[in-house]
């Protein structure tokens, strides 16, 4: 990875549309290991923001170098190496997106310090921000410890469960 204080814009955008691309893979596997519909739906919702991120940046990118990226193909000193890949351990992979939006919310208020155009410095300080609400997100609806494990549900769930049975009503989760 190059050091932050020697990144161009251009190299600043590249390191952060693979920063969202790597992301939004992320989610992608760990919404596909959770068998909770619910938080299926708040991991498959980060992924389109990351998405949505990588867009705006990749148009940024174009107006800045007048290049079109079709495809990013990027070395080494272009990746955030401090990444976690995603385990097979649905409770690890919500830890370590936590992790993960820590580390790219740190790497982008760090470079949105060292740039000197007002313009690049306001875009990486409110994606600065967009991680802080990512990691907001994950702590408010994953607190610890997680039950996250294949075939498992919370006790209280099936409490509520057993309840509405009971009283033969149709349950929402």
């Amino acid at each position: 990875m190059n050091k932050i204080g020697t990144l161009s814009n251009v190299d600043a955008l590249k390191m952060a549309i693979q920063c969202e691309m790597d992301m939004k893979l992320y989610y992608d596997q760990a919404a596909a290991l959770i068998k909770n519909d619910d938080a299926t739906a708040i991991l498959q919702g980060l992924a389109e923001k990351e998405e949505a991120h990588r867009l705006q940046l990749i148009r940024k990118y174009s107006s800045i170098s007048g290049k079109k990226i079709l495809y990013l193909n990027l070395g080494k000193k272009h990746k955030l190496g401090t990444l976690i890949p995603c385990g097979e351990d649905p409770n690890e992979a919500i830890r370590n997106a936590k992790k993960n939006e820590t580390e790219i919310r740190n790497f982008f208020i760090t470079v949105s310090r060292r740039m000197y155009q007002s313009d690049m410095r306001l875009l990486f300080r409110e994606l600065a921000l967009e991680e802080e609400q990512h990691i907001v997100l994950l702590e408010s609806s994953f607190g610890e410890p997680l039950n996250l494990e294949q075939g498992t549900e919370r006790k209280d769930e099936g409490l509520y469960r057993e309840i509405a049975e009971a009283k033969n009503v149709n349950t929402t989760w």
